[in-house]
């Protein structure tokens, strides 16, 4: 348990809003995440966040907690669609959410969001002080781990559609301007 702090906010407040953002897209949004080593108190607590800015029909695109952490997402402002899938396949959530919505993403879940013509913005709390995502884009991609063969073959693809699948999703970020 953490110890109390007389007259001490700077121990137990931090401005979330004023953090630079680990990732910003240009017409996509930002992402900002929050360990102990931006705010010790989460240390304290075995707990870290992240602060999700979706710009106008904008995507977060699909992430897991690959170290068995739950996720409990607040929408702060605007609305959209989330989307979460368990580890058998199957949608278990798949819904519009608002301002005022709170929802919980179990371990291993993967969770995506799509922002309505407002934006969206949410805040996730996750039980865990080093968070570790799967992303199914970028350089750090799941699908990278794979060989070419295994990958034709789990998603029954010719070798030329393997090779642009594997450019495209290099190219990707976790979070995705809307298509014009």
């Amino acid at each position: 348990m953490p110890h109390p702090c007389k007259n001490s906010t700077d121990k137990l407040v931090f401005n979330i809003d004023a953090a630079l953002p680990d990732i910003h897209v240009q017409n996509a949004g930002l992402l900002t995440a929050l360990t102990a080593k931006k705010f010790p108190f989460l240390g304290e607590v075995g707990l870290s966040a992240t602060l999700v800015r979706l710009d106008a029909n904008a995507m977060s695109s699909p992430v897991y907690a690959a170290d068995s952490s739950v996720q409990l997402i607040y929408v702060a402002k605007g609305s959209g669609r989330i989307q979460v899938v368990g580890i058998n396949g199957e949608r278990a959530l798949d819904t519009k959410v608002k301002a005022g919505h709170l929802f919980v993403v179990p371990r291993f879940f993967v969770a995506s969001a799509i922002a309505d013509g407002e934006g969206m913005e949410y805040f996730s709390m996750i039980t865990t002080t080093q968070p570790v995502f799967g992303e199914f884009t970028g350089k750090t991609s799941v699908w990278g781990a794979l060989s070419p063969q295994v990958l034709q073959a789990s998603l029954n693809v010719a070798p030329e559609f393997e090779q642009l699948f594997r450019e495209k999703i290099k190219k990707s970020t976790i979070l995705v301007p809307p298509q014009n």
